[in-house]
């Protein structure tokens, strides 16, 4: 009796620590914007090639700390998982990259797009590659999003491509990571080990490089910044990691939507980014779409609980 007690306690306990990590991180990434708009004043390639390198650092670190070190450099003198990390760590690399260029280039408003219809382009990339059939009302939040951004590309006169490169990019890592068995720590780590030289050449290369950190007025406060831009990197993965071992996969799902909502609102009411009737109608359509779908992930959570508890019985 005492052991199922303490069984009961330590599940809400579980579930709430969950809900901490996964906000933590969630709410991270969604206020990341301002982080990288004080370093507007670096190439958008060079913060991205910081960011690779500091990466490397802090994710070293937090091995070191956690006495997994061993366990990664072990990972790293396999072969084939380092050629099966390729292909992701360029997907992760143009997505950081493009991710940092839209926030400091003042489309940070179209950049939270993307994540919003993110969920959905999972979806339909699982009915085209995977074949998972899709429902009715999946299509109809499919065709919300489409809607959505076909009235801005018709309003504005040309098409969100920044948006869909970021869906798009970060859709097709998660597709190529699913076919790797390592976790979420391990892997962006062995990721950004293999953007190494790739950052390098971006430090290097005059070209990639016209300014030089060290020439700005404050160069001690954007190198700062420059080497906390691993750990924002690092930290919320982890969290997001500890997150994924205490809550389920569908309740982890809505937590998802809370990093898009605080880039938009940075987007709008600190970058003041124009936001107009057009806008909002847009992302009117594409919030239809994420309800639909919400509503859908939630009906079949709950059908499927129902279903397993009436087989147990």
């Amino acid at each position: 009796m005492t052991r199922k007690n303490n069984s009961n306690c330590e599940e809400p306990i579980s579930k709430q620590s969950g809900a901490i990590y996964a906000l933590s991180a969630y709410a991270t990434w969604g206020f990341v914007p301002l982080f990288w708009r004080e370093l507007r004043m670096v190439p958008p390639l060079q913060i991205l090639a910081h960011r690779i390198v500091w990466s490397v650092v802090f994710f070293a670190f937090i091995f070191a700390l956690r006495s997994t070190l061993q366990n990664w450099l072990t990972l790293l003198k396999n072969p084939a998982i380092l050629n099966k990390c390729i292909p992701s760590a360029l997907a992760i690399g143009v997505n950081w990259g493009l991710y940092i260029f839209a926030v400091n280039s003042g489309h940070a408003l179209e950049s939270s797009l993307g994540y919003f219809i993110n969920p959905i382009f999972n979806v339909l990339i699982g009915s085209l590659l995977f074949r998972e059939k899709l429902n009715r009302l999946q299509w109809s939040a499919f065709a919300c999003a489409c809607a959505g951004v076909c009235w801005l590309t018709l309003t504005s006169g040309r098409l969100p491509w920044i948006a869909l490169a970021l869906a798009g990019s970060f859709t097709l890592y998660g597709v190529i990571r699913k076919k790797t068995a390592l976790n979420g720590n391990f892997g962006t780590a062995v990721e950004s080990l293999l953007l190494l030289p790739v950052a390098a050449v971006l430090l290097l290369h005059p070209h990639f490089a016209p300014v030089n950190v060290l020439d700005l007025a404050n160069p001690l406060y954007h190198l700062g910044l420059l080497s906390l831009g691993g750990a924002l990197t690092a930290l919320p993965l982890v969290w997001f990691s500890e997150a994924a071992q205490r809550l389920p996969l569908s309740t982890l799902g809505f937590f998802q939507y809370i990093s898009p909502t605080f880039q938009f609102l940075i987007a709008v009411f600190i970058f003041r980014e124009p936001f107009g009737h057009e806008q909002l109608l847009a992302f009117i359509l594409i919030w239809t779409g994420l309800l639909i779908f919400g509503f859908d992930a939630g009906r079949s959570h709950i059908y499927e609980r129902k279903r397993l508890s009436s087989s147990s019985t």
